[in-house]
């Protein structure tokens, strides 16, 4: 009887010295856990209002919906992180250790993942700047195509033969992009060869008239057109139509075949490449 009394003395003891431990603390730190507490509802709605501005303006922007839901993200837990680590350092607890744990961890993963960073920087710098968007028809080194979507790593493009390719974004950024839908209007550069037989006036004019016949050329008064330079077999004339950048495939095939046909009508020439080969006979041989 005498022990089971001692132990429930005992445990009431601490019990008591539990609760004075935690009134103690509250009384000492009751103000800065209320400060605490202040700052992670405010710090949370703050972060929640940057998230929302951030969202807008990309959406304003016309930005990928997954790219912005991505980097309203980011923004948003990267602020609560900030007023989560200032509502510790005003409870008392220092901070500089989870900074040092936080920033050992930044760099193991930094290294350990250095290619990926890059291609999410460059995604970040493609999206900022646009130098094109999805449907846009560009050429990067030696692969030409569609743009199909631009996410955070890869830049994905489908080519004419309908093959998709994804291209590391750190790639396209350090790489010559061309981009063909870029400006709304194009021209059409045409090389056309004629025999030096043939009157070069009048195969210019026959290439103006063919021109003019077509709906689509915008600059068919004022076009750009004239020989360019005189070949090993052929006289070179370059003609430069202006047409919207909807119709710049369609109409370059349209406006060769008229063209040949032009050509055939008016008897116009268009040489094969020749070589012409001497032979000399060796008389001492022939003796």
């Amino acid at each position: 009887m005498n022990s089971t009394t001692t132990a429930l003395s005992t445990e009431f003891t601490k019990t008591l010295f539990s609760l004075d431990t935690i009134s103690h603390f509250v009384l000492l730190h009751g103000p800065n856990l209320i400060y605490a507490l202040f700052i992670l509802i405010l710090g949370r709605y703050v972060a929640k209002f940057f998230k929302k501005i951030v969202s807008q303006m990309m959406q304003h922007a016309h930005y990928d919906h997954t790219v912005n839901t991505f980097i309203s993200q980011i923004i948003y837990y990267g602020l609560m992180a900030l007023v989560l680590l200032s509502a510790i350092n005003k409870i008392g607890i220092p901070t500089s250790s989870f900074i040092a744990v936080f920033g050992a961890f930044g760099l193991a993963v930094g290294l350990s993942m250095q290619s990926n960073l890059a291609n999410f920087a460059s995604g970040i710098l493609i999206l900022i700047f646009k130098p094109f968007k999805a449907g846009d028809w560009v050429t990067i080194d030696t692969i030409e195509g569609k743009i199909k979507g631009i996410q955070l790593m890869n830049t994905s493009i489908i080519t004419k033969d309908n093959k998709m390719i994804f291209i590391p974004n750190s790639h396209i950024t350090s790489s010559p992009v061309t981009n063909s839908t870029y400006l709304d209007e194009r021209y059409i550069p045409l090389c056309l060869d004629i025999s030096y037989d043939n009157d070069h006036h009048q195969a210019i004019q026959v290439i103006k008239d063919v021109l003019h016949q077509n709906k689509t050329v915008l600059n068919a008064n004022t076009v750009e057109i004239g020989i360019r330079e005189f070949g090993d077999n052929a006289v070179r004339i370059v003609a430069y139509p202006r047409v919207k950048g909807c119709d710049f495939l369609s109409t370059k095939y349209a406006l060769l075949s008229a063209i040949k046909d032009a050509f055939d009508t008016h008897g116009i020439d268009i040489p094969y490449p020749q070589r012409v080969v001497h032979l000399q006979r060796d008389e001492k041989s022939s003796s």
